[in-house]
């Protein structure tokens, strides 16, 4: 076996390559020797043992180098090999390994049961006492440290070797290896394995039959398929993210948010039919639509603690002007980040804007002059509002079709919309006149505006 005695950091240091060790073993194992001809990955598997063995009778540091040690193994050989250089090799010795395979790729610290009790040990209070405390741990008892490099040339640079790390608390391994497309991808599969593995494990640790063990094995396949394949087929939500992407998100409080869509549609006169208008509304529409489904909730995306992620995106969330709504938006307060000042007016949408964020707007439902008597002076902090986006339609076609209830409040009177009827608002809104939706038009004027729309 060669080994190579080397000056590292003034230490005296002895270097293994095991490729040395695999030419030991292919010698000893030829037919023409007696001996029984085996495959690579058998002959390569005893390689880590060998050199740890003879790493243990000296007192010098060990480095070893070892190249695709994955190599001529079975996926399931793969991980005990990456598991006994994490969990066993490594702890006493450095190793560099070179790999290009998901299982190696996706390694991560493994921390031991004595590490996780130091980490939440509230009494050592500072990560001082912490490291202290690590490092006074028995090698047995102390997990093996993890690096991961990337190393390509570039040929534009004569063939001059590059180094890049990843670092899972910042973007710089996607911003510079994107092209190797496997990091995210290998963790995903590897936590599933993990997963697996361990509803194995306890499978067989029980005391049923393995005729039942075998049952349930098949029962968890099979709903595991089934999800894999809903999550493989269904692109849902991958055009949702693509359309957050590309447009400017709208977010809205209602649960049934057909009203908006067929509106828009209404208002900009592009046609569309009840078949349709939900792909016409995503073709057509420069923004994107979500339900929040509550005031509160609308309010919890725009009080966001930060805004990171979102520094390319525009948003706008829309409150209804009720007592819930103007309260939520009116508790957009300058210690979260927003202006105290409340801009626009009445007619047009009230609206208040994230400081520190070129678009991140609050905005109430604008008020025709019929219902400026439903709602209070919300800039001297009179909250009080009977407004829902359906009461931008007219009194008439409320009434007509039977989708609200007279309401009393103290004198005011006024319509509130039936929770059951919001599911008949596309059918009846699609054959309704342009005409009907004119105190919309403030609405998405003002949402345009905001997302520069008319600008573009």
């Amino acid at each position: 076996i060669n080994k190579i005695n080397i000056e590292f950091n003034g230490v005296n240091t002895v270097f293994f390559c095991y490729k040395w060790c695999i030419y030991c073993c292919r010698r000893h194992c030829r037919p023409n020797s007696g001996r029984v001809d085996r495959g690579d990955g058998v002959q390569a598997q005893f390689i880590p043992q060998i050199l740890d063995e003879i790493s243990k009778n000296t007192k010098k540091n060990i480095i070893w180098g070892f190249e695709e040690p994955e190599n001529s193994y079975e996926v399931k050989n793969i991980r005990k090999i990456r598991d006994e250089f994490l969990e066993k090799y490594s702890r006493n010795k450095q190793i560099f390994v070179t790999s290009h395979t998901k299982e190696f790729l996706s390694i991560k610290r493994k921390f031991t049961i004595q590490e996780e009790a130091i980490l939440n040990n509230t009494k050592l209070g500072t990560k001082t006492k912490k490291d202290a405390a690590l490092k006074n741990l028995k090698i047995e008892h102390s997990s093996s440290e993890v690096s991961i490099y990337r190393v390509w040339k570039n040929e534009n640079t004569h063939g001059s070797s590059f180094i890049t790390r990843f670092n899972e608390k910042n973007n710089g391994w996607e911003n510079t290896c994107d092209d190797l497309g496997i990091i995210q991808e290998a963790r995903i599969i590897e936590n599933l394995q993990e997963s697996l593995d361990a509803q194995a494990t306890e499978l067989e640790n029980s005391k049923l039959s393995l005729k039942n063990q075998k049952r349930i094995h098949d029962e968890l396949n099979r709903d595991l398929q089934n999800e894999l394949k809903k999550s493989l087929s269904d692109l849902k939500s991958v055009k949702l993210k693509i359309e957050e992407y590309e447009k400017p998100i709208l977010y809205v409080e209602d649960k049934i948010n057909d009203i908006y869509k067929i509106v828009y549609l209404k208002v900009k006169e592009i046609p569309f039919t009840i078949d349709n208008y939900k792909q016409v509304f995503i073709e057509k529409c420069p923004f994107t639509i979500r339900r929040a489904e509550g005031a509160g909730r609308v309010a919890g995306v725009l009080k966001m603690a930060n805004t990171d992620g979102y520094d390319e995106k525009k948003v706008i969330g829309l409150f209804d002007f009720d007592n819930e709504g103007s309260e939520n938006f009116y508790q957009l307060k300058k210690g979260e980040n927003w202006d105290d000042i409340i801009r626009g007016d009445k007619n047009t949408c009230f609206y208040k804007q994230r400081g520190q964020h070129e678009c991140f707007y609050g905005i109430l439902l604008p008020i025709p002059k019929r219902h400026e008597h439903l709602i209070g002076d919300i800039k001297n902090g009179d909250l009080a509002g009977l407004v829902t986006i359906e009461n931008l339609l007219s009194d008439e076609v409320l009434l007509e079709n039977k989708l609200v209830d007279p309401k009393k409040n103290l004198s005011i009177e006024y319509l509130k919309i039936k929770e059951s009827a919001k599911s008949k608002l596309p059918t009846l809104l699609i054959d309704l006149d342009k005409d009907e939706f004119n105190d919309f038009v403030p609405l998405f004027n003002k949402i345009e505006r905001l997302f520069k729309l008319d600008l573009q």
